[in-house]
C-alpha cells in the first residue's frame, strides 16, 4: 500500500482533504508512534559492515549503519565473528569507563551514531538492529507512489490512517460529527492493531521455537517460558 493510497483512505475516513503538509505530518507522527511501540520483526536488519581491528580499544569509534533514508534505531544483538557463540553485551555510554577492561562489551554514542567495543579481536561484527524507516515528511512523487516506502505489510497500513483520523477529528477538526464517528473508527482501529500484534508475536515465537525469548545459552536448553512435555 503506497503513501498515496494511505492518504486517499485517510481522506475518506474524515470526509475532508486537509493540505498536503498537514497530512504528511499526521502520517509521520502516526507511523513513528507505531514503529516505536514495539520491536517489530519486520524492522530488524543485519549489518556486517563493521570490522573490529586487533588494535582497537574502547576509544575506537565505528559508524553505525544508515542507508536508503533509513537509520539505526537501537541494537538488538551483536556478535563478533560468524561462529554464533561470541556475543557482545551492552553497557551504557556514560558507564563505559567501568568496562574498558571487560571482554565482549559494546556501547553506543547515539548523538554521533557511533559504536565502540571492549575486548575482542580482529573480526567482522554482526549487528542485528532495529532500524528507523524513511520519514513520511518530504517524500518525492515517486516515493509517494511506491508500495515499498511504508515498510509495513499492506493489510496493516490502514492503522496509520485510523491514527491520523483520530488526531485530525479529535483536535484539528473536532466537532459533534467527528465525535459521532469516533466509536466506529476506534473499534475497527483497535481490532486491526490487535491483529497486527498477534501476527508479529507469532512470527517472533516461531523464530525462537515457540518461546518469547531466544536461546542465549548455546546449549539448546528449553527456555523458562516454554512448556516442555516429555515425549512430545
Amino acid at each position: 500500500m503506497s503513501y498515496d493510497d494511505l492518504i486517499t483512505f485517510f481522506e475518506s475516513l474524515v470526509d475532508d482533504a486537509p493540505d498536503s503538509a498537514t497530512e504528511a505530518v499526521l502520517a509521520d507522527v502516526a507511523y513513528t508512534k507505531r514503529n516505536d511501540s514495539r520491536l517489530w520483526t519486520f524492522l530488524l536488519k543485519l549489518d556486517s559492515s563493521i570490522t573490529q581491528g586487533a588494535t582497537n580499544t574502547w576509544q575506537t569509534e565505528h559508524s553505525l549503519p544508515s542507508t536508503d533514508g533509513s537509520a539505526f534505531e537501537e541494537a538488538y544483538r551483536v556478535f563478533g565473528g560468524a561462529g554464533g557463540q561470541n556475543e557482545y553485551f551492552p553497557v551504557p555510554f556514560e558507564d563505559v569507563l567501568n568496562s574498558i577492561s571487560a571482554q565482549n562489551r559494546y556501547t553506543i554514542d547515539y548523538l554521533n551514531n557511533k559504536i565502540r567495543f571492549t575486548g575482542g579481536a580482529a573480526q567482522t561484527i554482526y549487528l542485528w538492529y532495529k532500524y528507523r524507516p524513511t520519514s513520511l515528511i518530504g517524500l518525492s512523487t515517486t516515493q509517494k507512489a511506491a508500495t515499498t516506502t511504508i515498510v509495513w505489510p499492506k493489510r496493516f497500513v490502514p492503522i496509520i490512517a485510523f491514527d491520523m483520523a483520530q488526531m485530525y477529528l479529535g483536535g484539528i477538526d473536532a466537532d459533534d460529527i467527528a465525535r459521532a464517528q469516533a466509536t466506529f473508527h476506534n473499534t475497527a482501529h483497535r481490532e486491526l492493531y490487535n491483529a497486527m500484534i498477534s501476527w508479529d508475536t507469532k512470527r517472533r515465537m516461531k523464530m525462537f521455537g515457540n518461546s518469547a525469548t531466544p536461546l542465549r545459552t548455546g546449549n539448546e536448553l528449553t527456555p523458562a517460558d516454554v512448556v516442555d512435555i516429555p515425549g512430545y
